[in-house]
Formats: structure tokens, C-alpha cells, sequence
């Protein structure tokens, strides 16, 4: 019997967390942790790739922290086994001017993220609650600015109560030339560097493994997944995702709400390893 022999099979899984991996409730389902063991006894790496802080991550995935590969801040920090990757540090006079045009943004408030924490200097109850979400290490500081000289800033967020798209972004996108700014959620915007995103964290983890695009594939629902998107052929967005995402994407999973990642990868493995 001739066997046909599988081309381009999966070798990395990357998927992002806040309106893909998690539900509505920001909930991991119980069978997430069965579905990654499954893809590491094929070989195949499991990448977490969010706007998240690290540690915000760990916390989640502490139980299985090791088989994973951890891309935070939307690219900027890359962790594997508790070894640092990537650190993409921002230069410090790009930082003061965007800060000084968010304080002046009604419902708006900056954290600046560096390697071991996130820093803020606004401790509004609602804003608090919805950083916390998403930064397990969290400083109060009196002037934000001084932060660049405790740690390595690596992004700057924005959280918008009143919504990023329409109310803060408008106003942030003008510093396009210097720092990659980008819409990472319905209440949030980001700041990196210029050459950095989901993306090119992405394209690093290829080049160090030696795996092509064909052999990578790629969840998200927002756009600050739009170049991991490009980097993976197997693209999937999400049921609920942004509009100009699902263009981009070869193919569309169900919703975070119907455990879109878990049914596609499931699906692939069902059809490939009999």
C-alpha cells in the first residue's frame, strides 16, 4: 500500500486570548488544556499571542507554563520556559509626547508596560478594574514618565472607557512615524515600535525553528492580530471578529463564545493524524 505523504503539516499553532481563546465571560475552556497537550504530542508548539502582560498570562497558563510559547504586549516581550526571547525597548523621547496628548483625552488613561511591570499614575476605580484584567503587575506611580527609569518600556496602552476606535485613536494615530500605533480591542490602544507586532514575534519563532508559513496557523479577532494573520497561511479569524480582519483571513472559525480555536484545531487533527 503506497501511503500519501501530508504536505505542510502544522507545525505551530499561534492564537491570541481576549475575544478568541476566551469567552464572553473572559473564560478559558476546560478542554483548551486537553486540545494543547493533544498538538504537543504531534510536535506541534502552541504560541499564546496577546496585547497581555506576561505575567498576566502566566497566571493563566501556570499549570502547562512550559509547553507554551508566550507572545505579550502584542509582540513586544517573548517568553518560552520562562526565557526571554525578545525585548523590543522603546526609546524613552518617543514616549513623553504621546503620554503629555493622552492625559489631555477625556476617559482615557496611559500605562506605560515595561519587562517586570506596568506602570500608571490614575487610580480611577473603573479604570483600575479594567487594567487589572490584563496587567498582573500594576504600579501606582505619581508622574507615569517616571517609570523610565525603573524598567524597560516596551509599549505604551491606552485604555478609552469611551471607546478607542472613535474617541482616543483618532487623535493617537498621528504618531504613525515613530511608533506602530494600533487598535488592540473595543476599549483599548497600543504603542510599539515600529518594527514590531504579533507578527514579527511570529516571523522570529520561524526563523529560530526553521518553520515555514505553510506550516504555521493563526487565531485572532481583533486588529492588532492583522500581521500574524499574514505570517500564518492557515489564517482563521474568529466568528466575531473585526470586519477588516475576516478580509485578510483564508478562513473563519466559530465564535469565542462556541470554542472556535478548540473545534478548528480539532478538525485539523481529526483529518491529518488517523
Amino acid at each position: 500500500m503506497r501511503w500519501r505523504r501530508k504536505i505542510n503539516m502544522i507545525k505551530l499553532v499561534a492564537a491570541d486570548m481576549d475575544g478568541t481563546l476566551l469567552n464572553s465571560k473572559k473564560e478559558i475552556s476546560p478542554n483548551l488544556f486537553e486540545t494543547i497537550y493533544k498538538l504537543k504530542d504531534k510536535n506541534i508548539k502552541f504560541v499564546v499571542a496577546s496585547g497581555r502582560q506576561y505575567y498576566n498570562l502566566l497566571k493563566i497558563f501556570e499549570d502547562i507554563k512550559d509547553d507554551l510559547i508566550f507572545i505579550s504586549d502584542n509582540g513586544s516581550i517573548v517568553f518560552e520556559k520562562g526565557k526571554n526571547i525578545l525585548i523590543s525597548e522603546i526609546d524613552e523621547k518617543k514616549l513623553v509626547e504621546p503620554i503629555e496628548l493622552i492625559r489631555n483625552i477625556d476617559n482615557a488613561y496611559p500605562i506605560l508596560c515595561g519587562v517586570n511591570s506596568a506602570y500608571a499614575e490614575n487610580d480611577n476605580p473603573e479604570f483600575i478594574y479594567n487594567a487589572k484584567m490584563y496587567y498582573e503587575h500594576l504600579k501606582i506611580v505619581p508622574n507615569i514618565l517616571d517609570a523610565i527609569k525603573l524598567d524597560k518600556i516596551c509599549k505604551i496602552a491606552v485604555y478609552d472607557g469611551s471607546g478607542a476606535e472613535t474617541n482616543s485613536y483618532p487623535l493617537l494615530k498621528k504618531f504613525n512615524k515613530d511608533l506602530l500605533v494600533c487598535l488592540s480591542g473595543e476599549n483599548w490602544v497600543d504603542f510599539m515600535n515600529l518594527d514590531i507586532n504579533k507578527g514579527k514575534a511570529i516571523k522570529k519563532l520561524q526563523e529560530m525553528y526553521k518553520i515555514t508559513h505553510e506550516e504555521c496557523m493563526a487565531f485572532g479577532d481583533y486588529l492588532n492580530d492583522y500581521e500574524m494573520m499574514q505570517e500564518c497561511k492557515h489564517s482563521y479569524a474568529m466568528a466575531n471578529a473585526h470586519p477588516k480582519l475576516k478580509e485578510i483571513c483564508n478562513y473563519e472559525a466559530k465564535s469565542n463564545d462556541e470554542d472556535g480555536v478548540i473545534v478548528a484545531i480539532s478538525d485539523y487533527l481529526n483529518k491529518n493524524y488517523k
